[in-house]
């Protein structure tokens, strides 16, 4: 006869491969399912991408966002893909290919730099990136200078690390913010509720003003 105490050890092994099962669903819907198309395809839309406009994804990993991002620009269009690690830049490759795709320039960064050309960028956008910058104030002054003005820079990171504690993910958007905002960019727009464990953070790169001379340099022209 089973005793209560197994009748409660099958119950607890049971709730807990249910729990495995649905974390595992879950991460496929959102990293290779419905939710990750999803999700790209808004980010497209929160960056206003039209084809022919040329962007860039800090750290593309493996290239599955990049290769749709790469569509919505089209054949007019450019994107560079940054990594850091040999074998992943040899997988945007290997994806931009598979695809079909001769859009996008697969580009190796630093840890101090993006890497990629000045005033390059009509957007530029990274997902789950941001935190694993060991030197972001060098980081950012690179984007700015890759930015063209007016262009937009995207953002997506966790919520804080309090979400991710067991795998020290994340950054308060607070700080991100002055961080971004410390290397020239102006805060556009924040989704706080991009997922359940993300915020979304939309900066632009502000447009120099068209040089206004003062008054009094007007009339000391006049009177030469």
């Amino acid at each position: 006869m089973v005793s209560r105490r197994s009748r409660l050890l099958f119950f607890v092994a049971g709730l807990a491969v249910l729990l495995l099962v649905a974390m595992s669903l879950a991460i496929l819907w959102s990293q290779r399912g419905p939710g990750f198309r999803n999700e790209v395809d808004r980010l497209a839309s929160v960056m206003e991408l039209r084809p022919g406009m040329t962007g860039a994804e800090i750290g593309a990993g493996y290239g599955r966002i990049a290769v749709r991002i790469a569509h919505h620009l089209g054949v007019s269009g450019h994107l560079y893909a940054t990594e850091i690690e040999a074998d992943k830049l040899k997988a945007i490759q290997s994806a931009a290919s598979a695809a079909g795709l001769t859009n996008i320039t697969v580009i190796r960064a630093g840890e101090h730099s993006a890497g990629l050309p000045e005033n390059c960028c009509d957007i530029i956008f990274m997902r789950r990136v941001y935190h694993h910058l060991t030197d972001a104030a060098a980081v950012n002054r690179t984007l700015y200078s890759a930015l063209r003005p007016g262009g937009r820079l995207v953002i997506i990171d966790f919520l804080s690390p309090r979400w991710m504690f067991f795998l020290h993910h994340g950054i308060p958007s607070d700080r991100l913010v002055g961080q971004i905002t410390g290397a020239g960019f102006t805060l556009e727009r924040r989704i706080d509720g991009w997922s359940p464990i993300d915020y979304c953070l939309v900066f632009h790169k502000p447009a120099p003003s068209a040089y206004v001379v003062p008054p009094g340099e007007r009339q000391s022209f006049g009177s030469r």
